[in-house]
């Protein structure tokens, strides 16, 4: 029986405890435990501007006329943004939801363009080692994608890249860094060809954009990603990333206005209010801005610097202890993330067994057909200066002990040929083999691998019983 909408209200108490005995089970940041979902600062004073976010939680953005406040705090958000990343008079932006939507609208804004003077699918060429949010934007726009190969360390291939191009060209894309391995590509050289073909580059620093500028002060080794570059037309850069924003903060920026009118949506074609949208959201809560606003204010040039500092001690630490170890170091990471492969044992057996100890790595599983590696991978931030070695010396003794992996031998040789059906109930049955799921999903062809998992969401994601 589905659970009903209640007859009567729930009291206060209730409702906290309800949903504290819901949140039991979910991760918590236990000071440095997590290398993923969640940038933590190691600021406690953070917590004072909390109330901040429920203050303009009920403000709503879609109307800035009614909520002037909202109009003046993603003006001057953008302007942060755009003086951080060199833009020049006439840089426009626009505050969204994360950096999928500031993708996708991005994504949006080079296809229209492009059909102003165009004809047909608009393409786009990308690295393999780009987000797969630019599939979704893909998939949701009616574009194509084309998805070149890497060079030997993990970066996009400039003259792949523009052997690629055709007239249906829209969009290339680089990534600063990319998520798996934490490389920047070669944007230079992508900017030269975007000039060279009047194509729309556009720069995926979502993870780098808020620490790459503080890591360049500090004197580190970083290359041109921004809008000192001028084949450059866009930039998306998470907020809630290394700018240690509320969740769901981000920014799409833009070189000029000419280039942002075409993500604009419009409509006075019904018999109610004009509606005018920046991004994808019409109504949408002011907290997250606002919370953007206050901490981005309150930390400045010197404090994201002084957190810099802090991050780029723990990824030397991390990176210069897990290689003492025996792992490699995946490709040659510029920014402050990175992952890491074991050559000789399963790196699966690895990220379950630091699991279980109580860290949180990102494990990747990669896939047969790519011909990558698979990897754990860890965003570095400035709390883990003060657990490196705690978590380094967890990490030698799984490394020292290492066995055999109990999930590899059902998948390594006929996974291929194995019904969806099949693997799905493999892993029910077997929830004692940990490794067995990345194991799948390293073997199976990517399709099917993505059949899986529609299935299992769409199994998850169902109306509640009583």
């Amino acid at each position: 029986m589905l659970k009903q909408f209640p007859e009567n209200g729930m009291d206060i108490q209730k409702i906290h405890e309800t949903l504290d005995e819901l949140g039991k089970n979910d991760i918590k940041n236990s000071r440095g435990r997590l290398f993923t979902y969640f940038y933590d600062p190691g600021i406690d004073e953070l917590n004072k501007l909390q109330d901040i976010f429920l203050k303009f939680s009920n403000r709503n953005g879609m109307d800035y006329h009614a909520f002037p406040s909202t109009l003046k705090l993603e003006n001057d958000v953008i302007a942060m943004m755009a003086s951080l990343l060199h833009g020049k008079e006439g840089s426009a932006g626009t505050f969204t939801t994360g950096g999928t939507e500031s993708i996708i609208l991005a994504m949006k804004a080079a296809r229209d363009r492009f059909f102003e003077k165009h004809h047909g699918v608009p393409e786009v060429i990308l690295p393999v080692t780009a987000h797969p949010s630019f599939s979704k934007a893909v998939e949701y726009l009616g574009l194509k994608e084309i998805r070149l190969p890497v060079d030997e360390h993990y970066l996009a291939d400039p003259e792949l890249m523009r052997k690629a191009i055709t007239e249906n060209t829209a969009m290339i894309v680089g990534s600063a860094p990319s998520f798996p391995y934490g490389t920047i590509d070669p944007v230079k050289e992508l900017s030269d060809i975007a000039l060279e073909n009047n194509l729309w580059l556009h720069v995926d620093a979502c993870v780098g954009g808020m620490i790459l500028p503080f890591l360049k002060r500090l004197g580190h080794n970083v290359q041109d990603f921004d809008f000192t570059l001028p084949g450059v037309s866009s930039i998306s850069v998470d907020l809630h990333k290394y700018g240690f924003t509320p969740k769901g903060s981000s920014v799409i920026m833009y070189k000029n206005e000419e280039l942002r009118k075409h993500q604009i949506y419009v409509n006075a074609k019904w018999p109610g209010y004009p509606m005018s949208n920046a991004g994808m959201q019409a109504t949408k809560s002011a907290g997250p801005l606002a919370g953007t606003w206050a901490i981005m204010n309150y930390l400045g040039y010197k404090g994201y610097t002084d957190l810099a500092s802090k991050t780029l001690s723990a990824y030397k630490t991390l990176t210069k202890g897990i290689e003492n170890i025996g792992y490699e170091i995946t490709g040659k990471p510029d920014a402050t993330i990175f992952a890491f492969q074991d050559n000789n044992n399963s790196i699966f057996t690895t990220g379950v067994n630091m699991i279980e100890k109580g860290w949180y790595p990102q494990i990747q599983p990669s896939n047969l057909e790519l011909g990558l590696p698979s990897t754990i991978h860890l965003n570095v931030c400035p709390v883990h200066v003060e657990v490196a070695d705690e978590f380094l010396s967890d990490l030698e003794n799984i490394h020292k002990n290492a066995g055999k992996d109990s999930g590899s031998r059902e998948l390594a040789v006929e996974s291929r040929d194995k019904a969806v059906d099949y693997l799905v109930n493999l892993i029910e049955q077997n929830p004692e083999k940990k490794t067995l799921f990345f194991h799948m999903i390293y073997n199976l062809d990517p399709e099917k691998g993505e059949e899986i998992f529609r299935k299992i969401t769409d199994m998850d994601f169902h109306a509640a019983e009583e």
